[in-house]
């Protein structure tokens, strides 16, 4: 399993600018997005709410702008964000998120979604996003915690850094013990599933890269240049 840290994701305006959003939030039951009383217990952002949709454009743009981002996931399609809020005694056990974003759902609130054709606005969930929006001093638990295999991996990273990590890896949100955890949840469709693939890619990417800087023009860089064209349209799914 690969994990990559996106640091810095927001910066300290941006991350001003949303937590000022977030003081006139509507909170409403966690449940919206899956779960049930006994597995998980949070509130999400309301998405009637007001600022819903100018927090969904800060945030999504934010991602949208970042090269490491882009060179990491290789966006094809992805969801809007929950945004979530863990207050105390509040937790989501372990668990995985559905394969496909919107199936199972088409009927849900608003309710001319039950009219939509079969398939739209699905997205296969390959590689999961979550953004802390809270300082991690300003609580205690609330770890994001990875079951790989058996072995615990647990994060808790600075406000306006994320965590893109593939969608099939039980985790878990611990209890939340002291203070409040608010983060942004996304899910993205890649244009390679396959995470040996995307990888592959990524790391195409980044030796084209290096030996462009350490010898600008020359035909070694030409070909690490070929060679990512050439990886990237083998296992592209587009």
């Amino acid at each position: 399993m690969h994990i990559h840290i996106l640091k810095n994701l927001l910066n300290s305006e941006q991350l001003a600018k949303a937590r000022g959003m977030l003081v006139q939030a509507k909170w409403g039951s966690g449940h919206l997005s899956g779960g049930n009383e006994e597995n998980k217990r949070n509130t999400e952002l309301a998405p009637e709410c007001p600022v819903y949709i100018d927090l969904l454009r800060l945030v999504e743009s934010s991602l949208r702008e970042s090269l490491d981002f882009q060179v990491h996931a290789w966006p094809r399609y992805m969801t809007r964000p929950i945004i979530s809020r863990y207050e105390e005694g509040m937790f989501y056990k372990e668990h995985t998120d559905f394969p496909v974003a919107n199936f199972l759902h088409s009927a849900a609130s608003p309710a001319h979604r039950g009219l939509a054709p079969v398939g739209t606005n699905y997205v296969r969930t390959d590689m999961s996003i979550t953004l802390f929006l809270s300082d991690p001093d300003s609580y205690n638990g609330g770890e994001l915690t990875f079951n790989n295999a058996g072995e615990m991996q647990r994060y808790k990273l600075p406000a306006g850094s994320a965590i893109l990590y593939p969608t099939g890896v039980p985790h878990s949100v611990s209890m939340v013990t002291r203070g409040i955890r608010t983060a942004a949840i996304f899910w993205v469709q890649s244009m390679f599933p396959n995470e040996s693939q995307r990888l592959a890619v990524t790391q195409a990417y980044h030796l084209h890269n290096s030996v462009e800087q350490a010898l600008p023009g020359s035909p070694q860089a030409q070909q690490a240049e070929v060679n990512f064209h050439n990886v990237f349209r083998l296992f592209a799914e587009v």
